[in-house]
């Protein structure tokens, strides 16, 4: 081994992963090549030790600076940690050196979306089907990027194109209900989010999808019981508590939405919607002082949402962005007619 590119070795036992075993370990380090290191961080970061992948994937790109794949699983691990600006510079570098790489494209696709950049999210997507038009995950990613952008059509054809492809693929079935539902489709929504059922019965999103889809219809009891279902699964969703608190309130039970929903507001105290259904609730209760106590913290975080989505749609305006302009002037008028 030539000792001025030899991996350094780590201070002491606990400087190595721990998801590796000494004898693997040994085994690694005699093989030395960034094909191996890079195998081994890939195996730490499925089982969820992204930390310890990191040590790997550095030690294949000490290695080898240009290998590739080192750059595009190190992006991965990182954007696992919620490092997404490193994920994208991970990606950057791993596409300067593979530009055909799907993989990486849609690795920065994903880091990209989790800093709300849709449109660049979109234009991975786009890059990573010119090189594979058959990809589903792709087509789905593009979807739900076009979803956030409120293109829910687009978003449809896109995750109709992914279930194509790949029919038991659960994500894009779930981001076709969700399409549907912003489109009013409430039924079709359910029959899309059943089929990701079939493939997965404990699938919890796709349970407190079906029953937002529910209350779409107004069958708010069926709504509940799909949400006490997706709560077996996934305990403390706060998502899941805030519809289960809305559709237990269009059915009367208003004492049970209170405690609902007031623990959705204790976890997210500027969760409006919650704070105005609960106004409701204890107004039907005759509680009047606590209604107006939760209405006015429901309108002291609108005023700063409006604010903030005016000034997003005067900014768009001014860039030209028209469309997205419109979409934050819709989103005004949502909250003041709530």
């Amino acid at each position: 081994m030539n000792d001025s590119v030899a991996p350094r070795e780590p201070q002491g036992e606990k400087a190595f992963p721990s998801g590796t075993s000494p004898g693997r370990r040994d085994y690694l380090l005699r093989e030395g090549t960034p094909e191996v290191f890079c195998s081994e961080g890939i195996r730490l970061s499925r089982k969820g030790l992204h930390d310890e992948a990191l040590y790997w994937f550095n030690l294949a790109l000490e290695r080898d600076p240009d290998y590739a794949p080192a750059w595009q699983a190190k992006g991965i691990a990182l954007g696992k940690l919620g490092k997404y600006d490193d994920e994208i510079e991970c990606c950057d570098r791993a596409i300067e050196l593979d530009p055909s790489s799907v993989e990486a494209w849609l690795a920065k696709g994903f880091a990209l979306g989790k800093r709300d950049q849709f449109k660049e999210k979109v234009e991975c997507c786009n890059r990573a089907l010119a090189i594979d038009p058959d990809s589903p995950e792709a087509w789905n990613m593009k979807g739900h990027a076009l979803g956030m952008l409120g293109r829910y059509e687009e978003e449809l054809d896109c995750c109709r194109t992914a279930t194509e492809l790949h029919p038991r693929y659960i994500g894009a079935w779930v981001n076709t209900g969700q399409a549907l539902i912003h489109l009013k489709k409430y039924r079709d929504a359910i029959q899309a989010f059943n089929k990701a059922l079939r493939i997965y019965p404990r699938y919890s999103t796709a349970l407190v999808n079906k029953g937002i889809a529910l209350c779409g219809l107004g069958e708010y009891h069926a709504a509940i019981d799909c949400i006490e279902s997706a709560e077996t699964y996934s305990p403390g969703n706060i998502r899941a508590r805030y519809w289960k608190g809305l559709a237990l309130s269009r059915t009367g039970q208003y004492r049970e939405a209170i405690d609902c929903l007031s623990g959705v507001v204790e976890k997210d105290d500027r969760y409006a919607d919650a704070w105005v259904i609960l106004s409701n609730c204890h107004f039907m209760l005759g509680n009047l002082d606590e209604s107006g106590r939760c209405f006015m913290i429901a309108y002291g975080i609108d005023k700063k949402d409006i604010k903030e989505i005016v000034r997003k749609g005067i900014l768009s305006w001014r860039q030209g962005n028209s469309r997205e302009a419109l979409q934050c002037m819709s989103s005004v008028f949502g909250i003041l007619l709530r």
